[in-house]
């Protein structure tokens, strides 16, 4: 991360701290204007209401106001909010003109607004991978929804039923489980809860990081407890915690994604290794059908298929790229939730498949609509591979 990427992540976090609350969201093709829409603006979502205006949302009115924008602490300049009732949307207006980025490249990026005053908002983009990932492990957020509207000290999510149940799943524990073990219940709290028996892979990979999310937080809470509530007599001390929670993080949002996708395969009897391996010590997140397979020389190339599961792939992409020689084509299943047009075609030209779930497909340029593939149809292009090895 450069000097000033550091610097940038480093006051908005301390801004977001010191007010306690703030609205995020990934930039989608239509928010930055690259799908070629005539209305320009980011789309706000409701349950960022109280963070953009004052006072019950309208029901037959455009509702707009004008704010102050201080932009990645650099620039200044004057936005409009605005609400249509006709639509039940809102956004904010004047905003891309007023800044010289190329804004048709921030897709998928982070954008964040902090309320400082009543007219007044501090505004961040955050473009890069460790900014992104950064900002949103240091508050424990959960973007499976596109956004996220954050309040510190917010009580509100022990009132649903639904985590209610996940309170009394993990009631008991003093230490974290096992990161499969989280994975585990995550999944078998859902399915039971919304009465299913057959999973959707889109849907339900969204669906069971979006509950891991809940699961982890709850965690933190219950095991944290006794740090939060007893002072600190030393810094050192402090910092050694704050440095472990925050690996903790980093290491639980990574893994994730890894033990849901090996759950999909192994329910649709795919056959394959996590990890593979390949090359001396490369070691591709799922290798089919197997790693023995891929070491034999007489095991068709055609019919390998080299996986990398990565939460976002901004930038880290290329690296699946380089982790087996006789795979052609790479396939990388991501959380990602918007890349830009000239990324996308990079990622084409380098030979890669890129596997998003269908409900984050919209954050993406038209032009690429039918190029990147649901996790659905990875499914059915695997098992047409290995119908023989299924029966």
């Amino acid at each position: 991360m450069q000097q000033n990427e550091r610097e940038s992540i480093f006051n908005a976090i301390e801004a977001a701290r010191g007010i306690g609350c703030f609205f995020c969201k990934f930039l989608s093709a239509n928010d930055t204007g690259a799908n070629g829409s005539h209305q320009t603006g980011v789309y706000l979502n409701m349950s960022s209401w109280d963070i953009f205006f004052e006072g019950p949302i309208p029901n037959n009115e455009i509702k707009s106001r004008k704010v102050k924008i201080n932009f990645n602490d650099e620039t200044e300049f004057e936005s409009r909010l605005v609400y249509y009732s006709s639509k039940k949307e809102f956004r904010i207006t004047r905003f891309w003109t007023n800044i010289f980025i190329p804004h048709t490249e921030m897709v998928g990026a982070l954008i964040l607004f902090i309320p400082m005053h009543i007219d007044e908002y501090k505004v961040y983009i955050f473009n890069t991978e460790e900014e992104i990932e950064e900002f949103i492990e240091t508050f424990s957020l959960s973007l499976a929804e596109n956004h996220m509207t954050y309040y510190e000290n917010d009580e509100t999510i022990e009132k649903e039923s639904f985590e209610l149940i996940i309170k009394k799943l993990i009631h008991g524990y003093d230490h974290f489980p096992a990161s499969i073990v989280m994975s585990d219940i995550s999944r078998k709290t859902f399915m039971e809860y919304h009465h299913k028996n057959e999973i959707n892979p889109d849907s339900d990979l969204v669906n069971w990081v979006d509950t891991e999310y809940d699961v982890f937080k709850m965690l933190e809470k219950q095991i944290y407890k006794e740090y939060i509530t007893e002072p600190f007599n030393e810094l050192q001390p402090l910092l050694d915690f704050a440095n472990s929670a925050l690996n903790r993080r980093k290491s639980r949002a990574g893994r994730s994604l890894e033990h849901h996708v090996n759950y999909i395969f192994k329910k649709y009897k795919l056959p394959f290794d996590n990890p593979g391996k390949t090359e001396g010590r490369k070691k591709p997140d799922f290798l089919l059908p197997s790693t023995e397979d891929y070491q034999n020389s007489e095991f068709p190339a055609e019919n390998l298929i080299l996986v990398g599961a990565k939460t976002t792939c901004k930038d880290r992409w290329r690296q699946v790229l380089s982790e087996g020689e006789r795979v052609e084509r790479k396939h990388l299943i991501t959380l990602q939730q918007g890349i830009s047009e000239n990324q996308l075609e990079e990622m084409e030209a380098a030979n890669l498949q890129l596997v998003v779930p269908k409900p984050y497909h919209k954050q993406y340029p038209k032009s690429f609509k039918d190029k990147i593939w649901t996790v659905q149809q990875f499914i059915d292009f695997a098992q047409d591979k290995y119908i023989y090895m299924m029966s």
